[in-house]
């Protein structure tokens, strides 16, 4: 049996040793630590109404946009990338994963003062990535239902909001009008407290600024998640609706486009294209571009005629904002990233709005099991980070019940039914022209998105490859003179025939069926649309002119 001394000499060693496991007992798990470090910051810029031809990677010389194409020539240009016709239901998909139909959200975009949102039943995207750890932070546009403070961003798994509830504001004013009724509608939120933001400034530099100072001011130890959501390029209830920052540089930097409306909206697109150069900037300064996924979209088609003109251009593709041919639902998109192994090229891989959830979540590293089996999207990840096959061969467009219009596409075969006269036409400008200056490919390169990017690069992007790739960007079609109508229905190649001028419907009867019954499937999970009247208890005049939430929810 051991002496008093070895007894005292194996109990202190024994107790030494106990401490040492209890104390890395209580420490964190290595791994999850280190996970959530590596985690990528996400960076989501989301331009409301740009059209397919009013960025320059896409072949116009009309309205130079070299931070935006800097993005995209460096990372991956999502050739085919749809989105929703019309804004709120693109947002609800975005959001959600889910197509708008399994909410009711499909209808026609959300009014101000109108008591209907997203069912809280369903987790939006910030909401996942919470549980990964990120700190989110929304900038700009909600749009997708304020009815209750249950309903706004900071309780729907957003940390801060600075922006506005509604479709769209004034860009100096920032007042909406709904119903003859006006109200101001910029409001700066956190848990706990909903307050209005009082400021005059021009709403792309104030979502700019914004969005800067959060990520100067992030907390390294956490991944970031930063959807930064413009009012550019959607027109404005103002007398001017296209309201630039200053009219006379305009005119003598865009003095080229003869169309003094066309003009301005370049205006309007040059202010956003250099919101995005200061964001890369920021990110570069702060070191957390080399670990950050940024996303550039837009939520559907220009509008540049009719109801909520803007003057934007889907040309050579067909229709408008609100339609589901090919200029409503085929949106501008693309992905820059360090991550991605396989950049500066383009991508015709089908690509759904939907799709960006799962994707996100996945480059994240959480596991899509936790996202549960109801989604619409797919996991793009590994096909935008290494050209992998995807699992998208499908997409349904929309069903709208009211308007009695559908659409979806499997392969490269796309049906339309019941398309309405309004908008199915072509429009807009060509970008193309004697008068209009040569495209700058060094301006891409020594714009501040391509300094920031050539900054962490280990390589230079070329111009001969700059503009190889707009070339290949550049849809060109012809035939525009006999395209059909669509009232009943019509099917189309949009791989041959991505301007939609010819009907195949008749030639492929089979095709028509499996996509008729496509669409019938999705018919019978269809939530009727919740659109309801303006309540009048949503007015301005109750809450000191401003668009607040004004129903209250028991919890």
């Amino acid at each position: 049996m051991p002496g008093a001394k070895a007894r005292v000499a194996i109990f202190v060693l024994s107790v030494a040793v106990l401490s040492v496991c209890l104390y890395i007992a209580l420490l964190p798990a290595p791994n999850k630590k280190q996970s959530i470090l590596q985690r990528p910051h996400i960076i989501v810029i989301i331009a409301d109404d740009l059209g397919w031809n009013d960025v320059s990677f896409h072949g116009s010389n009309e309205i130079p946009t070299p931070n935006i194409d800097a993005l995209a020539y460096h990372g991956v240009i999502l050739q085919r990338h749809y989105v929703l016709p019309i804004c709120t239901p693109s947002r609800t998909a975005f959001l959600t994963g889910r197509y708008p139909i399994r909410t009711g959200m499909q209808g026609y975009p959300l009014k101000a003062g109108e008591p209907r949102a997203i069912p809280l039943n369903n987790t939006l995207l910030p909401e996942y990535l919470r549980q990964l750890g990120y700190a989110n932070h929304l900038v700009g546009k909600w749009h997708v239902g304020y009815y209750s403070d249950y309903h706004t961003p900071v309780h729907r798994g957003f940390d801060t909001f600075f922006g506005y509830y509604n479709g769209y504001v004034t860009y100096f004013n920032h007042t909406i009008e709904q119903n003859n009724y006006t109200g101001y509608d910029l409001h700066y939120d956190i848990p706990g407290k909903l307050s209005v933001d009082y400021n005059n400034q021009y709403i792309t530099d104030l979502i700019t600024e914004r969005a800067e100072s959060i990520i100067t001011n992030h907390d390294r130890e956490k991944p970031l998640y930063l959807q930064l959501a413009h009012v550019a390029v959607h027109s404005s209830d103002s007398k001017d609706v296209m309201e630039v920052r200053d009219t006379g540089e305009v005119n003598s930097t865009l003095r080229h486009i003869e169309d003094f409306d066309r003009r301005k909206f370049g205006g309007v697109v040059t202010a956003l294209d250099e919101s995005v150069g200061r964001i890369m900037k920021a990110l570069r300064d702060t070191r957390m571009l080399e670990n950050s996924i940024v996303v550039f979209m837009s939520d559907n088609g220009a509008q540049t005629v009719g109801l909520l003109e803007n003057f934007g251009s889907n040309y050579p593709l067909r229709g408008l904002k609100f339609t589901l041919f090919e200029g409503g639902v085929r949106g501008v998109a693309c992905i820059y990233s360090p991550l991605i192994k396989y950049a500066s090229r383009i991508s015709n891989r089908l690509f759904h709005v939907t799709d960006w959830l799962p994707t996100f979540y996945s480059a994240a590293g959480g596991d899509l099991e936790d996202l549960g089996k109801n989604l619409d999207g797919t996991d793009q990840w590994l096909a935008i980070v290494s050209e992998n096959e995807t699992n998208r061969t499908d997409i349904l467009l929309n069903i709208d019940e009211v308007e009695n219009t559908s659409a979806a596409l499997i392969g490269r075969y796309k049906l339309i039914n019941g398309a309405k006269l309004q908008y199915g036409d072509y429009y807009g400008d060509s970008g193309v022209n004697e008068f209009y200056p040569e495209y700058n490919a060094s301006n891409v390169l020594q714009s501040l998105a391509g300094s920031a990017i050539t900054d962490i690069s280990k390589s230079t992007l070329k111009i001969e490859k700059i503009i190889e790739l707009r070339k290949e960007a550049t849809v060109i079609c012809t035939n525009f003179t006999s395209h059909p109508k669509c009232l009943d229905r019509c099917l189309f190649d949009v791989y041959n025939d991505p301007c939609e001028t010819t009907d195949l419907s008749f030639a492929y009867p089979k095709i028509v069926d499996e996509l008729r019954l496509y669409i019938e499937e999705y018919n019978k999970v269809l939530v009727r649309q919740t659109n309801a009247p303006m309540d009048s208890a949503s007015l301005p005049e109750h809450f000191n002119g401003t668009w607040m939430p004004w129903i209250v929810l028991d919890t």
